[in-house]
């Protein structure tokens, strides 16, 4: 359970993030839902059984971050858990294709943001004691498709950063984990996931797509106490996709 725990989810208007909303308010968290689309996301902060608050956010903007805790805090009086989520892939191309607007916005939006919405969010959880922190990589940032080179370096960022924060934060008791999705059914895997269907081709081992709500009961996992011995991990959730 959450119960009195306070979290914040990015990217939480759609797929994952609104999911792993859904899951962390099912357990008694209250849930600040934040993303760009203002009208989806209070969609998604209505269904939250009375415990969410809808910012809108765009995590590619310091000052939209920094408004986005200090609400948190305004509002619920701390920060126990954070979900760093969203996330960007420019259009699939060769790295020598991708222009430097494209490489600047994905690092932004998926390293970036992951970096400084935690560092705000540090001194809150030391504050009550600690907290967890969980940050959405890719299996992409474990190995590499061509067409994606950019999407696998800001993931490649995104799990270092998670064991770098594991290690500086252990005394002040907040936990660092990511998880690495393979392919899941979102609006952004959705062309993929429907070439892979027309050519009959399997996106794994187990010949499955993963569902929104799987991820999420991860991350509730490593948000609760369930999970207390673990820090620093990448836990992969991906059919076997990297065996």
């Amino acid at each position: 359970r959450l119960d009195g725990k306070v979290a914040i989810v990015t990217g939480a208007s759609r797929g994952i993030g609104a999911a792993v909303a859904r899951e962390l308010a099912r357990v008694g968290a209250s849930v600040v839902v934040a993303a760009r689309g203002a009208d989806s996301l209070k969609e998604v902060a209505g269904s939250l059984e009375g415990r969410g608050l809808a910012i809108a956010t765009d995590v590619s903007r310091i000052e939209d971050l920094e408004r986005l805790v200090a609400a948190t805090v305004d509002a619920y009086r701390g920060v126990d858990v954070l979900v760093n989520n969203a996330g960007m892939a420019p259009p699939a191309k060769q790295i020598y294709a991708v222009s430097l607007d494209e490489w600047q916005s994905t690092l932004d939006v998926n390293v970036r943001a992951a970096w400084y919405l935690s560092n705000l969010c540090h001194p809150h959880m030391k504050k009550r004691g600690g907290g967890a922190v969980i940050n959405i990589a890719s299996t992409s940032g474990l190995h590499h498709d061509i067409g994606l080179g950019v999407y696998s370096i800001s993931k490649a960022a995104v799990i270092m950063l998670t064991t770098v924060c594991a290690k500086e934060w252990a005394r002040d008791r907040i936990r660092v984990n990511a998880l690495a999705p393979g392919i899941v059914r979102t609006e952004l895997a959705a062309p993929l996931i429907e070439y892979m269907e027309t050519h009959g081709q399997k996106p794994n081992p187990l010949n499955l797509v993963g569902d929104p709500d799987e991820i999420a009961r991860l991350v509730r996992f490593l948000a609760t106490e369930e999970s207390r011995y673990i820090t620093g991990d990448v836990i992969r959730i991906d059919g076997g996709e990297i065996i």
